[in-house]
This record gives structure tokens, C-alpha cells and sequence, in this order.
């Protein structure tokens, strides 16, 4: 009896702070540097003193506290159309790349990034590499739209998120859901 007390105790409390999670969505520029120390994103995330002449700039991030907390940020740099060049000249040698997908170290045969590049809502991204990143956890995009002349800089910071996709999955498919899910992309 105490053990089956003890249990559904144990799940009271879990559905209790998992109901408590809050979704907290930001469009206020002002709060971007803030944000981008807070999602450990300095070495990806471009300053926005620092980034050319533009046209306009859209910053978007969505945090959720809880049992599972994540951060989001996008920053979306609109550009005329000789400077958009310039820039995503200036991005083939900006960041290192991935090469090919990642998959966890485990027994699981499951991806951690199913594909290293691939298109979504109009922009070409490719996963950005750095020392200290941990596939799903946390890491960067960057995206071309050639159409827009837009470039779009996206981090995620999800440190309980383990894995994108298993390893028999429609991995273009999965990285979309995920982007619907962490982004706001039109």
C-alpha cells in the first residue's frame, strides 16, 4: 500500500510541475543581447552593432520554464540586395559547417541532427559548428533566402533534449516539426 502511495504521489508531483511549465514569446529587439548571454549564443548569435547596413532586422525568442525548460532565439536581417551578397559571401567562411548528420553515442540508433542541410520556409540552412556544442542541446543555423535577401541567425538552448529524430524516420520530416515547433518562421 505505501509503495502504491508513494507512486502516485510521484506523479501527482511530476503532472503538477509539468502543468506549472510557462511558454514566454518576445518580440522586443531591446532584449536580444540580454537573451543571447542568457542562451549561451555570444560565439553564434551576431551582434546587431556589428552586422552591416540592413534594412531590418526581426527578432523573435521563445523561452519555456519548467520541468523541461528550452530557449529559442531567431534573428532574421533583412538586406538591399548588394550588401545581402556581401553577407553570404562573408558566411561561407564565418562558421564551420556541419558535414554530415549526428547521431547520439549510444545503443539508441537515433540522430541528434538528421541532416546538416536542408530548406524550410524559404531559407537554405546549414548547423553551425563549435567546440562546446551538444547536438540537440545547443547550436546554431544559419539560413539564405535568396528570394528575400534575408539571413536568418537561429540558436536553440534545450538542455533536457536528447535526440531530433530515430534513425528510421523521415528525417526532413522531423527537422521540419522541429523547426514549426522552436521557431516562428513565415
Amino acid at each position: 500500500m505505501k509503495k502504491t502511495l508513494s507512486i502516485m504521489l510521484a506523479l501527482i508531483i511530476t503532472i503538477t510541475l509539468s502543468s506549472c511549465a510557462s511558454v514566454k514569446i518576445d518580440n522586443n529587439i531591446e532584449n536580444y543581447a540580454a537573451d543571447v548571454e542568457e542562451c549561451c549564443a555570444s560565439l553564434f548569435m551576431p551582434e546587431l552593432e556589428e552586422l552591416p547596413n540592413y534594412k531590418e532586422v526581426e527578432y523573435y525568442s521563445k523561452k519555456s520554464d519548467g520541468l523541461f525548460a528550452e530557449s529559442s532565439i531567431q534573428l532574421i536581417v533583412s538586406y538591399e540586395e548588394e550588401i545581402f551578397l556581401k553577407e553570404k559571401e562573408r558566411l561561407k567562411t564565418a562558421y564551420t559547417y556541419l558535414d554530415k548528420p549526428q547521431k547520439l553515442d549510444s545503443d539508441r540508433d537515433v540522430y541528434t541532427i538528421p541532416i546538416e542541410k536542408f530548406s524550410f520556409a524559404g531559407f537554405d540552412f546549414k548547423i553551425a559548428v563549435f567546440e562546446d556544442t551538444v547536438y540537440p542541446k545547443n547550436f546554431g543555423m544559419v539560413g539564405i533566402s535568396e528570394e528575400k535577401c534575408q539571413i536568418a541567425y537561429l540558436w536553440i538552448y534545450a538542455v533536457d533534449l536528447d535526440y531530433i529524430c530515430e534513425a528510421d524516420e523521415n528525417e526532413i520530416k522531423a527537422m521540419s516539426e522541429f523547426m514549426e515547433y522552436h521557431f516562428s518562421l513565415e
